[in-house]
């Protein structure tokens, strides 16, 4: 575990933690914070998201997992909007309207995370 963490890596693993929060309550109720919907297959990548994020920035590789996080979060808000597209993501995933919106939000701010951590890493960590 690196000895000091840098934003990127702290905002991974707070993303990380709601994640794989959020997607432990997705498992066993359809809607979320009585606002954004979700089912077994959507909760069950937030976990995965959830736990990679966590494992990324005690590890100090944070910045790739964002740009990848972020990436998939925008283009899946992104997609909803595309009125070809969001009868599948309602369907695969029982993405809404809330659902869309907080990914994209989440994503621009993971990605500007992403692009404004230095590429060097953090001194003392290995």
């Amino acid at each position: 575990m690196p000895k000091t963490l840098n934003a990127v890596n702290v905002f991974a693993i707070v993303l990380g933690i709601f994640l794989t929060i959020e997607g432990a309550l997705g498992l066993f109720n359809p809607m979320l914070f009585g606002l954004f919907s979700t089912n077994p297959l959507h909760a069950v990548i937030h976990l995965m998201l959830g736990v990679s994020g966590i494992y990324a920035g005690l590890r100090n590789h944070a910045r790739n997992f964002s740009y990848f996080t972020g990436f998939l979060l925008l283009v899946v808000g992104l997609l909803f909007f595309v009125p070809a597209i969001e009868p599948l993501q309602v369907k695969l995933f029982n993405l809404n309207r809330p659902v869309a919106v907080f990914n994209i939000i989440v994503g621009i701010v993971v990605l500007l995370f992403a692009m404004l951590t230095p590429k060097r890493p953090v001194p003392g960590s290995h």
